[in-house]
């Protein structure tokens, strides 16, 4: 089995962060791409945490019994 790879098959999260690292490899960090991609997958991963503080802390719990 193989996995396509290809840019309209990958998730957006991942392409995101792959142009992230793009830029930060290529020292290209200074621009206005770089400040626009640092914001859009901070803004996500603050949507991804708040919406699952409450399933943390249930599983913590849960696994912690």
């Amino acid at each position: 089995m193989s996995i396509d790879t290809t840019p309209s098959q990958r998730d957006p999260d991942s392409s995101l962060l792959e142009g992230l690292f793009q830029l930060v490899v290529s020292g290209h960090t200074g621009g206005s791409e770089f400040d626009q991609l640092t914001h859009e997958v901070y803004e996500r991963l603050l949507g991804a945490y708040a919406a699952g503080e409450g399933k943390a802390g249930t599983v913590f719990n849960r696994t912690a019994a």
